[in-house]
């Protein structure tokens, strides 16, 4: 009789919710990786990260997606104690007819704006000097989904048809509106991102484009972050079977600063990637590194 009631209760827990789902993804990486810079703690020293998504959703008889997801994120550089694995806030809302609206750990307009992260070489992103919102003077001062911490704690809408692709974020918390823009046509794509911060250090625009010739990819944006401005020409080339090779020029009007540059590649491994490259900052440091990631 137990078996038949918990056999019951079962079917009506799952009956109606035959459109629901749970998923579970990520990827991780390891490696080595080189910092010259004056201060840091290992100039040379073994590199790990492991994230895992896990996603819900829900789809109702009339067609609209709910859905929500958080993020457990870690990872240890160096010889130092390893540290803890962190859970990021959710990031929940609703998708119907093109549009998305999303609540909380939200992934912000400008950060998601096409192209903003076009020509990132290595393993690690080398310290990301390929994106003209990153500077001397502020570096990553928008919105975007933390991946194990309490994020922006805003609201987005963000609409997409026909390659056309539109975005629109705030953060109370951190009192900043964003808006972005793309269009796609056929192997191209423009974007432009713009955002009010709470300080006009944090007001900052973008126009990027880019696209690809046969297997050889070229991009290019500009960018003013309160006045400070920074641009990126970017491109790539797919060699041999599996080789992409990627590079990236890119500086900034602050005096002093020297100019960026990367060069890094990959090679599929089959089920995983090799990947490396070489970076260097406005600071004047190089940074390189050199490892496997792989998805699961």
């Amino acid at each position: 009789m137990k078996n038949v009631l918990f056999a019951t209760t079962a079917l009506i827990a799952t009956a109606g919710m035959a459109a629901a789902e749970i998923n579970f993804g990520g990827s991780a990486r390891f490696g080595v990786i080189y910092n010259d810079a004056a201060g840091a703690t290992d100039e040379l020293a073994i590199t790990n990260r492991f994230t895992l998504n896990i996603d819900g959703s829900v789809e109702t008889d009339s067609g609209i997606e709910f859905f929500a997801r958080v993020r457990v994120r870690g990872g240890n550089t160096g010889t130092g104690a390893t540290g803890a694995s962190g859970v990021s806030a959710p990031r929940v809302g609703m998708s119907v007819a093109g549009f998305t609206v999303a609540t909380g750990n939200i992934l912000g307009a400008y950060e998601s704006a096409p192209g903003i992260y076009d020509g990132s070489v290595g393993l690690t992103g080398l310290g990301w000097g390929n994106l003209v919102g990153n500077t001397t003077a502020a570096a990553f001062d928008w919105d975007s989904f933390s991946s194990a911490g309490g994020g922006s704690n805003g609201v987005e809408v963000i609409y997409s048809n026909a390659g056309f692709g539109a975005h629109l974020s705030h953060s109370p918390t951190n009192d900043r509106t964003a808006v972005s823009a793309s269009y796609n046509f056929g192997d191209w794509t423009v974007a432009a991102a713009y955002q009010d911060g709470q300080t006009a250090a944090n007001d900052k625009w973008a126009l990027t484009a880019g696209g690809s010739l046969g297997n050889f990819g070229v991009g290019a944006s500009y960018g003013d972050n309160n006045g400070l401005t920074k641009w990126r020409l970017n491109g790539s080339a797919s060699i041999g079977s599996g080789t992409t090779i990627t590079a990236y020029v890119a500086d900034e009007d602050t005096a002093g600063a020297d100019m960026n540059y990367g060069v890094g590649f990959t090679h599929s491994l089959g089920g995983a990637v090799l990947a490396g490259g070489v970076a260097g900052t406005a600071a004047g440091d190089t940074l390189a590194d050199l490892g496997v990631r792989f998805s699961f």
